[in-house]
């Protein structure tokens, strides 16, 4: 079976149809959201709509701020400027959506989640090869997807970190999968970033694609977001 996955979209209209795009031509079997559709770009409405015709979409901690105001809080500054003004722009209809959304999904030999299969309600992070290997406790399938930090990387069990664009399942051994960001990379590199997992054969490619930054920086500016925001789009940080 072939799953696209994707996480982190953060409201980046202009990068999400580019990735949208690019799957209609593979015609995945599966198509795979991780969270965060919404927050620091201009357009969450508009990238809530296209993504509720994917097989599973999740909650991310961006979608959980929009209808819980009490982990605003945790935000820095920037994220809560983007954070409250994607309340104000989202209807009723759109706010219950993200409402419905779960933490977590499995399938098969497979584990989807936002932030972490530990707890994901409390939105942690792993951020170095200790937190990694420690989730590795918290999911039983052979593989499990996240998102949230926006860094593709894999990571085995054995403690191998692998940054491969393309990479071949080893018998014996299971993985954890950063599927990157669509909307905001921060690996330095601004392209949009998602998966396509093959399970039969056990392979995983990392696709990255050239979308209109420019436009995406454009819409917001046009909605007065902070610079800083709009500038870190572009350079993938």
């Amino acid at each position: 079976m072939v799953y696209a996955i994707i996480s982190d979209i953060h409201a980046n209209i202009d990068a999400l149809e580019v990735v949208i795009n690019d799957i209609e031509k593979i015609k995945p079997d599966r198509r795979i959201c991780l969270g965060d559709i919404v927050g620091y770009c201009a357009a969450p409405a508009e990238c809530i709509a296209l993504v509720e015709n994917f097989d599973v979409v999740l909650l991310g901690n961006h979608d959980y701020a929009i209808n819980n105001r009490d982990i605003i809080e945790k935000f820095n500054f920037h994220a809560r400027i983007a954070i409250e003004w994607t309340m104000a722009q989202l209807s009723d209809a759109a706010k219950q959506t993200l409402s419905r959304l779960p933490y977590l999904n499995r399938e098969a030999d497979l584990s989807f989640v936002h932030a972490t299969p530990r707890e994901p309600e409390r939105w942690g992070y792993i951020t170095n090869l200790d937190d990694a290997l420690d989730s590795f406790h918290h999911f039983e399938t052979r593989t499990c997807f996240i998102g949230h930090t926006h860094y593709p990387i894999i990571v085995s069990n054995n403690g191998e970190v692998i940054a491969d664009k393309k990479y071949s399942w080893r018998e014996e051994t299971r993985y954890l999968v950063n599927v990157g960001s669509v909307g905001q990379p921060r690996d330095g590199d601004y392209r949009a970033c998602y998966v396509v997992y093959d399970s039969d054969a056990g392979t995983l490619e990392y696709v990255r694609l050239k979308y209109d930054v420019e436009n995406a920086q454009k819409r917001m500016r046009k909605a007065r977001f902070p610079e800083f925001l709009v500038n870190r789009l572009k350079e993938g940080h």
